[in-house]
């Protein structure tokens, strides 16, 4: 039976109550991809143990739920010198499964046994590979949609997260979705991606993507003093945080004259600060990066006389500087 937009609104769905990251993930299908030997099963464990205690994660709050790690990747004397290596007093609230790990039709089966499964909130399965659909079939988009689909069906059913721990293509400048090795289905058929872009097994610092359905976020993180787990960079952060380069071309621009002020029409800033920018849209752009701008001590004003629109932007030299 057809329902309306305003009526889909007001529906309540007890998928709304269950998030991660501060309410970036719901109930759903993910990936959490990296090259090899870059940290995916410590990111992995780290969050199931702060999701356990309700800790936060990389800086986001984690409301506190029971985790199943499904492991048929590693052997469980693997798992536990990783969790002693991330220095983890251990707890009852994750669960380890290591013999009905190896399809999703052993996974539905463990879940559907467990009394309290509403307590539940993370379901992680490491790895993606080695589950018994995905080896079975060669990996073309049409048989490998309809699998994952089947995993997220379960999971949405039971209002809870799961996350898939696979590999991305090794050797690459850039790491985005299409890197996962595999089928495109594994960004297709699922609820969003969490790349752990590092480049190298050395590398201490990276960021962990989260590409999803509805945003877009990037976490920078780095290795922590034993060079063992990624933690949150907040030093990171805030010295490489990359200004919008038309931004910076104004900043330039106006830092480097004597009076430190820019004034004209939208045209002729842009043509003097050598932006490249429709000069249409330069006030609606400078609202958007006023941020960027009160950090270097920039303002701008825009008055109209007339048909005339003039744009002042004033560089306020810091009085702690000589």
């Amino acid at each position: 039976m057809p329902i309306t937009q305003k009526e889909l609104l007001e529906k309540e769905f007890k998928s709304e109550g269950v998030n991660l990251f501060g309410g970036l993930l719901r109930s759903g299908l993910y990936v959490l991809a990296g090259s090899s030997k870059v940290g995916k099963s410590m990111i992995a464990t780290t969050m199931a143990n702060c999701v356990a205690q309700g800790n936060d994660f990389l800086g986001r709050p984690m409301p506190k739920g029971k985790v199943i790690y499904f492991d048929n990747d590693n052997y469980d004397f693997e798992t536990k010198s990783r969790i002693i290596s991330l220095n983890l007093s251990g707890t009852n609230e994750v669960l380890y499964e290591f013999n009905d790990s190896k399809s999703i039709y052993d996974i539905n089966e463990r879940l559907s046994q467990i009394p309290d499964i509403e307590k539940y909130k993370l379901i992680i399965i490491d790895s993606y590979v080695g589950l018994d659909e995905v080896i079975s079939s060669n990996d073309s988009y049409y048989e490998v949609y309809p699998i994952l689909k089947e995993l997220r069906d379960i999971v949405v059913k039971k209002s809870l997260i799961c996350i898939l721990i696979h590999h991305t293509k090794k050797n690459k400048e850039r790491i985005d979705q299409d890197n996962l090795i595999g089928s495109k289905a594994l960004s297709g058929a699922t609820t969003g991606t969490l790349l752990l872009s590092v480049r190298n097994e050395f590398d201490t610092h990276g960021e962990l993507k989260l590409i999803l359905r509805n945003n877009k976020s990037i976490i920078k993180i780095k290795k922590d003093e034993k060079n063992i787990n990624w933690v949150l960079d907040t030093d990171e952060q805030t010295v490489t945080e990359e200004i919008p380069k038309n931004i910076l071309q104004l900043i330039n621009a106006v830092v480097g004259l004597e009076k430190h002020e820019l004034i004209g029409t939208c045209q002729e800033i842009v043509q003097k600060s050598k932006m490249e920018l429709n000069p249409n849209y330069l006030t609606k752009y400078l609202k958007q990066n006023k941020r960027y701008l009160d950090e270097n001590h920039i303002t701008f004003t825009n008055d109209r006389t007339g048909q005339k629109r003039t744009i002042k932007i004033i560089y306020h030299k810091d009085e702690n500087e000589k």
